[in-house]
């Protein structure tokens, strides 16, 4: 109805503004019509439309909580990681609600000959129980499925999930891409990968990546004197990056994008690239969680849902968790970006202090890290 009342106002208002116009047209005011009407309609127009907008409030869809997942394991050498949370209202970036964490669950994984391995809750970060026995690795060809038995009894257990091999990464490489000054963001490496896909069919992969770039504060360093005024700091990749070789079966898979790391500095950067296979029943679900970390709000964007993943409750199968458990097997490559072809002082004159915050870096990066290098590299 607001909306209809709305196109109603606007639709007599026209009326109105075309009627003064031409009266003063065939008078010859074209005077008055300019100082006086025409003004006056104006703002007659924009009080009256003002009005006229409802307040909606819409209520906060109140849900139960339920069990979310997020881990996996892989043919690396442990420890294996699985973070255990209730869902809830939580701020990216802030410190996760103890109410969402669980503690006290009995967490294992098993593998198809029966082999299984508890996992230790963190005590620093009670949301991760970890998987540290060094003789449980995972293996090509074998399926692993994660069981939870929570502090009230219930018993929540994965899907089987093949480890399946990946094709190795055959190179890193990367391009600097650079952004029109106006728009205030960063230039970027848009860093890319080639691999060859093997020939069987119903390949699916996913790729992480992060890089430590260099960050400074107060001003560059060759103008300052500060120890703690220039460091790395970590940047991430989304976690949504999946392929599958359907239309590619076989063939090279080159140029792929894996991340676009920012250059807020003249320096080298750091870049780790990994690159999992993954089952179908995983690419389906990051295909799903990346359509709705993508959504622009339109209407022709589809509903929000909860995204439901492979572990469910053993006692009522249709009591699904959220979040997915999976087995892959891992290819990993560093590339160090010498950023030795980006001018200095023209780097500084374009930029001047855009991303070069007040104070020290301890102060304005969590993560910073000082040195030549980060720690590993």
């Amino acid at each position: 109805m607001g909306v209809v009342f709305f196109v109603i106002n606007v639709l007599i208002f026209s009326g109105l503004c075309s009627f003064f116009y031409l009266a003063n047209v065939l008078t010859g005011n074209f005077s008055r019509l300019k100082t006086g009407w025409f003004s006056w309609l104006l703002a007659s127009l924009f009080l009256w439309l003002s009005a006229c907008v409802d307040e909606v409030y819409l209520p906060i869809r109140q849900t139960a909580s339920r069990l979310v997942v997020d881990g996996y394991i892989t043919d690396e050498a442990p420890p294996y990681p699985i973070k255990l949370t209730l869902s809830g209202a939580y701020s990216s970036g802030g410190i996760f609600p103890e109410d969402l964490v669980i503690n006290g669950a009995i967490a294992t994984i098993s593998d198809d000959r029966g082999q299984t391995v508890r996992l230790e809750q963190d005590p620093l970060q009670p949301a991760y129980y970890w998987a540290r026995d060094p003789s449980f690795r995972g293996q090509i060809n074998r399926s692993y499925t994660l069981r939870v038995v929570l502090p009230d009894g219930a018993t929540y257990v994965s899907s089987p999930e093949l480890l399946k091999p990946v094709a190795p990464i055959e190179q890193v490489y990367a391009e600097y891409k650079r952004q029109a000054t106006v728009t205030k963001q960063p230039d970027y490496y848009q860093v890319m990968i080639d691999t060859k896909d093997p020939d069987t069919p119903e390949d699916y992969y996913r790729w992480s990546a992060y890089g430590y770039v260099w960050r400074w504060t107060g001003t560059d360093p060759q103008h300052s004197s500060c120890n703690t005024c220039s460091c790395l700091v970590p940047y991430y990749g989304p976690l949504t990056n999946v392929l599958s070789d359907g239309l590619v079966n076989g063939n090279r898979i080159t140029g792929r994008t894996v991340f676009n790391s920012p250059v807020y500095a003249v320096g080298k950067q750091y870049i780790e690239v990994r690159q999992y296979s993954i089952s179908r029943a995983a690419y389906q679900y990051w295909k799903l969680f990346d359509e709705q970390r993508t959504r622009t709000g339109s209407l022709f964007d589809p509903q929000p849902a909860s995204i439901e993943g492979n572990v469910y409750q053993k006692a009522d199968t249709t009591e699904r968790a959220l979040g997915f458990f999976g087995a892959s097997a891992v290819s990993m490559q560093r590339l160090v970006i010498r950023a030795d072809t980006i001018n200095y002082n023209q780097f500084l004159n374009r930029y001047k202090n855009t991303f070069t915050p007040p104070g020290e870096c301890q102060n304005n990066f969590t993560s910073a890290q000082f040195g030549l290098a980060p720690a590993g590299w």
